[in-house]
């Protein structure tokens, strides 16, 4: 009541006051939960929109529920199904679309984010360039593209055996391929409106990596990179000004694009093919064939072998008019012997001698080339990570940047040299984890081991002491 009472004795003025004090805290609240719940979600990977079959695993290749907005953890996988899309903003400024027969997982790791397509293809649309501190990388077996503001697709080219292609509609992409066999690396510029495919010449020491540049215009544009500039005006807009494409054009190949879409459910249906079987099953009734041997058997013996015994039994028939028309078996079976000239089957004896003629391939030669690859054995030392070029002055040095045993974020500076088989491999010349440090991370001993590096899992294998340089 003291408290009640003091409030009804303040002056109107300072009543006011308070009740203005606390809308403005209670609105104060508001914002900073709002602006906590949106940095939440800018900064999450989540699945934006998806059609047909479509899964994802987690990082223990557990099924997880496919709904709108549903959150990824770093190590989750996404596929989609022959009649499946889907798009993934990994955070407010980036956003992957897979197409149909794609899979693709993903790894973040503080401001690192990593995309892993290993089958179709995935286009990339970041809205902003990162910051010197982010990075983005999307990578397939040989080729990893460093992305920092642009947009465009990475693929394997069906059309051409699977190759790796890069499409890049917007901006600069940098990529970098290596030789798994060969170990050699080579970079190149990608700019809008270029298209690069990866080339692996496993028989040469040096040159083993190619790539081929090509234009692309409005015309040779591929339909699923036209599908994604269609459903953003903005990016249509940000493709045309950048590459100098028509946007008329490129609304007109939008546009026959959905037209042929439509029309292929109507060309589907063509059902005069299986008519036509019917009637090649119905017209094979050879009957004049079979009507001689019909007259003639009408004694009931020669169904038991109806074209051999069938001459001879009209020769004993008594009546004189078939005996006329009987002369030409006769003729034919007085020579009994002729039979004897079926070996004329000489033919087969020419089939078989071009087949050896095309058996002695070379590939004898090809084999003796016993050269032991890299192993990974056991338990590898640093895993979900990358190898990153971070010395512009020297190639060979390079940061692996992933988890390390104890499951910590971790650095390692590495040296890029041979195992005695000539494989590539990497020296470690430092190691920094993550942890209290408030200047960053912190160094800890390491071994100057031996390591090489699978790309497949991302993941660093202690190279067998009796393999080292």
């Amino acid at each position: 009541m003291g408290l009640i009472n003091h409030i009804k004795s303040l002056t109107p003025k300072v009543k006011v006051i308070i009740v203005c004090a606390a809308v403005l805290l209670i609105a104060a609240i508001v914002c900073i939960a709002m602006s906590a719940r949106k940095g939440y979600l800018a900064k999450t990977m989540r699945l934006l929109h998806f059609e047909g079959s479509v899964n994802i695993e987690d990082g223990r290749g557990e099924a997880k529920p496919v709904t709108n907005n549903i959150r990824f953890q770093s190590g989750d996988a996404l596929s989609t199904g022959s009649d499946g899309i889907a798009s993934v903003g990994l955070d407010d400024t980036k956003i992957v679309t897979l197409q149909n027969d794609s899979r693709a997982e993903f790894q973040k790791s503080g401001k690192r984010l990593e995309l892993k397509l290993t089958s179709g293809a995935v286009f990339f649309n970041v809205t902003e360039k990162l910051k010197a501190d982010e990075t983005f990388e999307i990578k397939t077996s040989t080729m990893t593209a460093g992305i920092r503001g642009t947009s465009g697709m990475i693929y394997f080219d069906t059309a051409d055996g699977g190759r790796e292609s890069i499409v890049v509609t917007d901006g600069v992409v940098e990529i970098s391929a290596t030789n798994p066999v060969t170990g050699e690396t080579k970079t190149a510029r990608v700019e809008g409106g270029k298209k690069i495919k990866v080339y692996l010449y496993n028989d040469k020491s040096e040159d083993s990596v190619a790539f081929e540049e090509e234009a692309v215009t409005e015309e040779n544009i591929d339909d699923f990179v036209l599908k994604n500039i269609a459903e953003n005006d903005e990016l249509l807009t940000r493709v045309a000004a950048y590459t100098g494409w028509d946007k008329d054009k490129l609304k007109k190949a939008i546009k026959d694009l959905e037209a042929e879409n439509t029309q292929d459910p109507s060309e589907t249906p063509t059902p005069v093919p299986a008519e036509e079987t019917t009637e090649e099953v119905n017209s094979p009734t050879p009957t004049p064939v079979t009507s001689p041997t019909d007259s003639v058997t009408p004694p009931p013996p020669p169904t038991v072998a109806p074209p051999t015994e069938t001459p001879p039994t009209p020769t004993p028939s008594p009546r004189p008019k078939p005996p006329t028309n009987t002369p030409v078996p006769p003729t034919n079976s007085p020579s009994p012997k002729p039979p004897t000239e079926t070996p004329p089957t000489t033919t087969p004896t020419n089939t078989p001698t071009s087949t050896p003629t095309n058996t002695p391939t070379s590939t004898p030669t090809n084999t003796p080339t016993p050269v032991p690859g890299p192993v990974y054995e056991g338990t590898p030392e640093y895993t979900d990570g990358s190898l990153i070029y971070v010395y512009q002055d020297d190639p060979d040095k390079l940061d692996f940047q992933g988890t390390d045993s104890e499951g910590r974020g971790c650095t390692c500076g590495f040296t890029k040299t041979a195992d005695k088989y000539g494989n590539v491999c990497f020296r470690q010349n430092d190691y920094w984890v993550d942890g209290d440090n408030p200047n960053g991370q912190t160094e800890l001993e390491c071994d100057h081991a031996y390591y090489y590096y699978n790309l497949d899992d991302g993941s660093m294998y202690r190279v067998p002491r009796d393999r080292w340089p």
